[in-house]
């Protein structure tokens, strides 16, 4: 039976895990066993959880709580990814080990004082990780291993992490993955229980700091679970598909297998793990079982009144471009997350649910007799984030306060959610 020990966090918020646990425990500190912490610092650490607080502030709490219960004879190591580079330079290689395995009592203070340093920046990538950790381990060790993966969101990069668990489960079956979703969506949920029992792991989920530290105790007491993979044909299911397509696409191979689509949402598919598209992104680790129907359920953003320039739908991790609606297309298809919906430099931010559609309602802003030079309209810190001219004399913008250049001077004017504004420029010929 797996029982192995790596300890992987991409939103970690421990706390009081181990009060009330004997340093003797066999359980935590059998010499044996080995640790690693590998912490998210990339770009959606830099928000906030329900209570306020950054999740990057609430995370160095946590791995200082967490090195302060666990035994001093406990051999541990630190990773931490996202963290080096900011997200515009694309880093799918950005992860560092921190410091190497020894004995927690001898480590104990640089961990606390590395972590407390990091600022959250960059990419997820999840799969990068995942095999950067499993080689940090002594290839001359051959005692219990585990990675505990707790993750705010998926991957950001290439490759398909639970893919790569179930190549690292192959590669070396001592190493036992759980994961925890802490706040997670559907999608992000779907990938890290994936990742968990490719390995024979368990999912946990927690929606709080309280539900995180009780999931994070529950699972470093879990054992392996023996997973039988049935071979044969089962079914995928896109729900709400677009008449365009999805194309579904093997996971390992990058092979296009299959198109899910209005007029066909479920596909017989081969059990396996596939990628799913949804516009220019990828659904990734959607494991179709023998007999089953794995059910995608995406959301939707519509926007009424939206400009005929369209308004890309963005990554705020990333900045990827996930898909674009405009007054010819208002409706867009996309994975379940949190996206910026762009009106030029500005941004909406929108979460969409599986299952739901977010409607965007902006106001606009017109100009009767627009001049042909065009008027300026600024946000409230003097910055430009558009103008209406002649030639194209209203345009969309999100609820705010803004200003607009008439007859040379600055009007300065709040905009409400479907409010139509409109100005006149008396002084056009």
């Amino acid at each position: 039976m797996k029982t192995r020990f790596i300890l992987v966090l991409s939103v970690l918020i421990f706390g009081p895990v181990w009060a009330g646990t004997p340093q003797t425990d066999k359980s935590v500190a059998d010499e044996t066993r080995m640790v690693e912490i590998v912490l998210d610092a990339s770009g959606s650490m830099a928000g906030k959880l329900a209570s306020g607080e950054p999740k990057m502030e609430a995370a160095k709490k946590a791995v200082a709580d967490l090195a302060s219960k666990l035994p001093g004879t406990l051999t541990l190591a630190f990773r931490a990814y996202g963290h080096q580079s900011a997200k515009d330079k694309h880093d799918c290689r950005d992860t560092q080990l921190l410091v190497p395995f020894g004995p927690l009592a001898q480590s104990k203070d640089t961990i606390l004082a590395l972590s407390g340093g990091l600022q959250a920046k960059g990419y997820t990538p999840i799969t990068y990780v995942l095999q950067k950790a499993a080689e940090d381990f002594p290839p001359s060790f051959g005692g219990e291993r585990m990675i505990i993966l707790v993750s705010d969101g998926i991957e950001t990069c290439e490759g398909d992490p639970c893919a790569t668990a179930k190549a690292l489960d192959k590669a070396n079956p001592k190493i036992l993955v759980h994961t925890v979703g802490f706040g997670v969506d559907e999608a992000a949920r779907r990938q890290l229980d994936c990742i968990a029992r490719a390995t024979g792991g368990t999912y946990f989920g927690a929606a709080d700091a309280g539900q995180l530290i009780a999931a994070l105790s529950q699972a470093i007491r879990t054992a392996s679970v023996v997973v039988v993979e049935k071979k044969g044909t089962g079914w995928l299911e896109v729900k709400g598909a677009h008449l365009h397509g999805h194309a579904v696409t093997e996971a390992e191979s990058g092979k296009l297998v299959e198109t899910a689509s209005s007029t066909r949402s479920t596909v017989p598919l081969p059990s396996g793990l596939y990628n799913v598209a949804f516009g220019k992104a990828l659904w990734k680790s959607v494991e179709v079982k023998a007999g089953e129907t794995t059910v995608l359920e995406p959301g939707w953003i519509s926007m009424v009144k939206a400009s005929l320039n369209g308004h890309d739908i963005v990554d705020p991790e990333t900045g990827a471009v996930h898909g674009t609606v405009s007054s010819l297309d208002s409706t867009a298809t996309l994975i379940p997350g949190r996206y910026l919906v762009m009106f030029g430099s500005m941004a909406w931010e929108v979460e969409v649910k599986g299952g739901q559609e977010s409607k965007l309602n902006p106001g606009t802003v017109t100009v009767k007799r627009a001049d042909y030079r065009g008027h300026k309209i600024f946000n409230a810190a003097g910055e430009v984030v558009g103008s209406v001219s002649n030639i194209m004399s209203c345009i969309p913008l999100p609820p705010g306060q803004y200003a607009i250049e008439i007859g040379g001077r600055r009007i300065p004017f709040g905009l409400k959610e479907g409010e139509d504004m409109e100005f006149d420029n008396k002084d056009a010929p």
